[in-house]
């Protein structure tokens, strides 16, 4: 994992980067803030990602989530208070999308969460834990804590361009504005989002990366040419949502906005 980050004193812009977590870029921009101070969110933002990425990257055989994956059929895993709290916050996003949010892709009742010692079961050798809907929009969240406990009054932040946070403004506007492109003709711009102290989160297909949105239950993956994208104050709940409503139908689509506080849903076809 390889990292950089710059610090320009005249215009107080940081600008701080990770090529590869939690399975994409990371970068993050800091406004109006010194160049030691802002080196010092920096160095406790990559930590804090290095710290969850070990804790919810399935695709690493030493992280904490692989690790319930590989043992909890055979018996009870004890995993941490943090990781434990996440599954349980899973599993009532999991009800309130009516089941099209499931962390098991298969059977979310066959995963037994024991509070009184935080250990995980599974019921079938068949389950297997993936948090990737979940995991982005989580470290948004805790970053976002840890910025405002540093008074950072503007940034912004980014998961791929996929899962992005803007804090207060821009420098030259009163938001962060977002481009939405699609990723199957070049240089078309679908739309823009404006953020401001609100997360967006995108879901969909390309043409180098399809069939890897599933609907829970029947197992079918989605091919459809559209991106979904979800506006929330809440960083989590555009995540979840955004792949949710991906394989939704419009009637299910309606019910399940229902149970949430979102600021914008919207639907691209490219």
């Amino acid at each position: 994992m390889t990292g950089t980050f710059h610090h320009d004193d005249r215009l107080k812009i940081s600008h701080g980067n990770l090529t590869k977590i939690m399975g994409t870029r990371f970068d993050i921009i800091l406004l109006e803030k010194g160049e030691e101070l802002a080196s010092g969110i920096w160095n406790e933002t990559r930590q804090e990602l290095i710290r969850l990425d070990k804790m919810l990257n399935k695709f690493d055989a030493t992280s904490e989530i692989s690790m319930l994956n590989e043992r909890a059929f055979l018996y009870p895993v004890m995993v941490c208070p943090e990781l434990f709290q996440i599954l349980v916050d899973c599993r009532i996003y999991h009800e309130k999308t009516m089941g099209l949010f499931d962390i098991s892709l298969k059977d979310l009742s066959k995963v037994v969460l024991s509070e009184s010692d935080y250990s995980v079961s599974f019921l079938s050798p068949e389950i297997s834990l993936d948090l990737g809907a979940y995991a982005k929009g989580y470290a948004l969240k805790v970053i976002w804590d840890k910025l405002i406990k540093h008074n950072v009054p503007h940034a912004f932040v980014s998961f791929g361009d996929s899962s992005i946070l803007g804090i207060g403004n821009h420098p030259y506007g009163d938001s962060w504005k977002v481009s939405i492109t699609n990723p199957f003709v070049q240089n078309e711009v679908l739309g823009e989002i404006d953020l401001k102290n609100t997360s967006l989160s995108t879901s969909g297909n390309s043409p180098n990366y399809t069939n890897h949105i599933v609907r829970p239950g029947s197992g079918q993956k989605n091919n459809e040419r559209k991106l979904v994208c979800v506006v929330s104050g809440n960083p989590v709940d555009a995540e979840v949502l955004s792949t949710t409503l991906m394989v939704a139908t419009e009637q299910e689509q309606e019910r399940i906005l229902q149970n949430f506080e979102i600021e914008s849903f919207k639907i691209y076809n490219t």
